[in-house]
């Protein structure tokens, strides 16, 4: 099969809150994408990978205020209603690296010629990142893979995740330095294919960037513009955002593109209020209306 026969799938990673979302719909319009696997969880998240991992019992970091990582058990049974859900049965296959392989790439193949998967969930795992790579290596003559990592001002982000999850934003630190930690790591070893693009720059420049990725897939953008990022609460929150980031934050975050002045917080009574009031009422109240719904 020739280079340009092959067919194209596009990892967006990141960590949570951080624009993904958005991205894959510019993306989706761009690349006139209509059809995508049916998938238990929300906005067109499939897990695929760390379900994987799971499954091939691969070691994995507990990610805040998510399932991840599943147990063997229940991985195995939610990519196997995946695959039938999506492809009227399983691809044949002597085990189950070999299902998660074959079955991965028929996911490609139907949806395709270009396929976006669109997690926040794997940059965090080494192991997940690894076994994508050993997929890529394993289909290189079928398919070329491209990773989109995207970045967000670490303020929104931490201020978004805790007004939504009530995380703790020192635990979270962590968590988030792992995961652009992890991406630099990775994208050293096959830079050719590996694009970092910080969110602000997306919502300001959006076609253009846009367009860049599907010179990347060498595809032509036929982007319309159809959607415009909205001011999200925690942006419009972020004025009085209060936590004071460790310097681990603010080197990282300096190599990412965020200078100190962009990402500090200072220490004010309406940040403390807030604080109070999202951790200990707001978000008490909100799990005990969801579990009266059933959510």
């Amino acid at each position: 099969m020739r280079a340009k026969e092959k067919l194209n799938i596009v990892y967006i990673l990141s960590e949570k809150s951080s624009g993904s979302s958005f991205l894959f719909r510019s993306l989706a319009d761009a690349l006139n994408i209509k059809d995508y696997p049916e998938t238990q969880h929300f906005e067109s998240e499939t897990l695929y990978w760390t379900k994987a991992a799971s499954i091939l019992e691969l070691p994995q970091l507990k990610m805040l205020a998510s399932s991840v990582p599943y147990s063997k058990e229940r991985a195995h049974s939610d990519l196997i209603k995946f695959l039938e859900r999506n492809l009227g049965s399983l691809p044949p296959y002597t085990n189950d690296k070999e299902l998660i392989f074959r079955g991965w790439y028929e996911i490609i193949q139907k949806f395709g010629p270009v396929f976006i998967e669109k997690s926040p969930h794997h940059l965090m795992q080494q192991s997940v990142l690894q076994l994508m790579k050993e997929f890529e290596h394993e289909y290189a003559e079928l398919l070329n893979c491209h990773y989109v990592c995207i970045v967000r001002n670490p303020k929104d982000v931490f201020l978004s995740q805790f007004r939504r999850w009530n995380v703790a934003l020192d635990t979270l630190e962590n968590q988030w330095l792992v995961n652009y930690m992890n991406w630099f790591n990775f994208s050293k070893e096959q830079v050719e294919r590996c694009r970092l693009i910080k969110y602000e720059d997306l919502v300001s420049d959006q076609a253009e960037i846009v367009k860049a990725i599907c010179e990347d897939l060498g595809v032509e953008s036929k982007f319309v513009q159809k959607e415009k990022s909205r001011k999200s609460k925690a942006s419009k929150q972020s004025s009085f955002f209060g936590h004071t980031f460790s310097d681990s934050i603010f080197q990282l975050a300096s190599m990412l593109g965020y200078s100190k002045h962009e990402i500090e917080g200072q220490a004010n009574l309406k940040w403390t209020a807030y604080h109070l009031y999202t951790r200990y009422i707001y978000s008490p109240a909100k799990r005990i209306y969801n579990n009266i719904r059933g959510i």
